[in-house]
């Protein structure tokens, strides 16, 4: 923020001292409900937004995702840049970096200290002419409890010792902050109107034939030019009939999943996103969405859980080797229970699922919904141990056992339900579910007898669909398994044997 605008935003607020501006404007660095702490967020989506735009995908990972210090030091180092460059000064980096001083996003940046800067001298907390505070202030000290106005007075008389050079930091008082009474109510547009231009390009691309639509991998948006060795490097993608330019706003809807306020909204449209193909999901992974998805399957909150079923499937598609961190950050419940998506709950005591009780949610879409949820989970299983394990530990079994049971019904009306709500896309990745559950892996097959799944695969080898009948075989195929064939070195082994 000290160097947030060459344009004069204090000028033309009227403020006087850009320094007591900065001292002034109230909250935490790390509190992103306060003033200061959402310039902070702004500023380090727009810096983040910028490098994606313009650094090679390994140097970005390196930069900017490896290591929060020195993501820290190169996001400065960018508004530097923008800074010395004003004042005709070249700064330099190793590794080095082309300047980005031109970039549009900037100009984004000073409308949000503008506009927060505006928002605070209209709510009191800033006075023309200087920056000091006009709302009566209350002193917290650092554990968070207030002192009345009589105190703050007296606390103002004391010398200033603190922060003094002078003393020994032992000697050092506690820190205070002083706030205005009220809190600070500064609404930054900044991330609803990103989210808006990201909406508007989603729907431009949408337009694109899908079989046709790659879209680039940055370096390549406006404002900064490619470091030396990527000059005259040739797309690979070129032949392709429809090529467009990667949405600059990316990066940002990754710093929005941190907002409740807005993390529907942006998990939707990077749902949407995901759905334009391969080359959407390698850019949002080269972002850097993986642990921010990974981390909001552990949320209480079911509101957006049929969102991100959607973006795991595309994820999970092109990437398998995801399965390993889902195990590991134990996620995998999450998936178990979302195959009864909408569906009425087993058992008496177990609350309804919200989709099943929703008048909004259509039997097409929480059908969708369950078999996403397979897909996913057969992809965790697949040819690796430790996820078939887990999968056993969390009864993965018996749930598909139960869900194709009811198939079984002798009741024609609860037969002919089941079959409505279990669709042969469903019951075929439940099928393949099973089959990769029990692969090559002794004790889930011992498991699987055990809930007398066997009875079920055979049922299904009269299923009306084909696809469910062929998945059926490929269960039972890898439900009896087989040992491994001893590899025969010459003929006259083969002649003895």
């Amino acid at each position: 923020v000290h160097q947030t605008s060459p344009l004069g935003t204090h000028a033309s607020l009227g403020l006087e001292s850009l320094d007591d501006i900065i001292d002034a404007i109230p909250g935490k660095l790390t509190d992103r409900k306060t003033p200061l702490g959402e310039l902070n967020w702004i500023f380090t989506a727009i810096t983040d937004t910028i490098a994606w735009n313009v650094l090679p995908s390994p140097l970005f990972q390196r930069l900017f995702r490896q290591d929060l210090l020195v993501a820290s030091m190169f996001r400065n180092f960018l508004l530097a840049d923008r800074v010395l460059r004003s004042l005709n000064c070249t700064p330099s980096s190793h590794p080095e970096l082309p300047s980005t001083c031109h970039h549009p996003l900037w100009q984004a940046w000073d409308l949000a200290v503008e506009t927060c800067l505006t928002q605070l001298v209209d709510a009191g907390y800033l006075k023309k002419g200087g920056g000091m505070v006009t709302v009566p202030p209350k002193v917290e000290e650092e554990e968070g409890t207030a002192v009345d106005g009589s105190a703050a007075n007296a606390a103002q008389q004391m010398p200033p010792i603190a922060n003094n050079p002078s003393l020994p930091t032992s000697v050092q008082p506690p820190q205070r902050t002083v706030t205005p009474a009220s809190k600070p109510d500064v609404n930054a547009p900044f991330f609803a109107e990103q989210l808006t231009a990201f909406e508007i390009w989603l729907e431009w691309a949408s337009a694109k034939p899908r079989n046709k639509l790659v879209i680039r991998c940055p370096p390549g948006a406006v404002g900064g030019t490619p470091l030396p060795f990527l000059r005259g490097l040739k797309d690979a993608a070129d032949g392709a009939s429809h090529e467009l330019d990667p949405p600059q706003e990316l990066p940002i809807v990754l710093q929005v999943l941190l907002s409740q306020a807005h993390r529907v909204r942006a998990l939707v449209l990077l749902r949407r996103f995901l759905d334009l193909g391969p080359s959407a999901v390698n850019l949002a992974l080269s972002v850097g969405i993986f642990p921010y998805v990974l981390k909001l399957l552990q949320s209480p909150i079911d509101e957006y859980k049929h969102v991100l079923i959607g973006i795991w499937a595309k994820v999970v598609g092109f990437d398998p080797s995801c399965q390993e961190d889902v195990v590991k950050d134990r996620a995998l419940p999450h998936f178990v229970r979302h195959l009864r998506w909408g569906l009425p709950p087993s058992t008496p005591e177990r609350p309804m699922n919200p989709a099943a009780s929703s008048s909004s949610s259509s039997l097409e879409d929480a059908s969708e919904q369950r078999t996403m949820a397979a897909y996913i989970l057969s992809v965790i299983c697949s040819n690796y141990p430790l996820g078939q394990s887990e999968c056993i530990n969390e009864k993965l079994h018996s749930t598909i056992g139960s869900l194709l049971l009811s198939l079984e019904s002798p009741e024609d009306d609860e037969r002919n339900e089941a079959e409505k709500n279990l669709t042969p896309p469903f019951r075929m990745w439940l099928l393949i579910c099973l089959g990769n559950l029990a692969k090559d892996n002794a004790a889930a097959r011992s498991q699987l007898y055990k809930t007398g799944l066997h009875f079920r695969l055979l049922a299904r080898l009269n299923d009306d669909c084909p696809d469910v009948r062929t998945a059926a075989c490929y269960a039972l195929g890898s439900l009896i398994g087989a040992a491994p064939i001893p590899m025969i070195s010459n003929a006259s082994d083969v002649a003895t044997s």
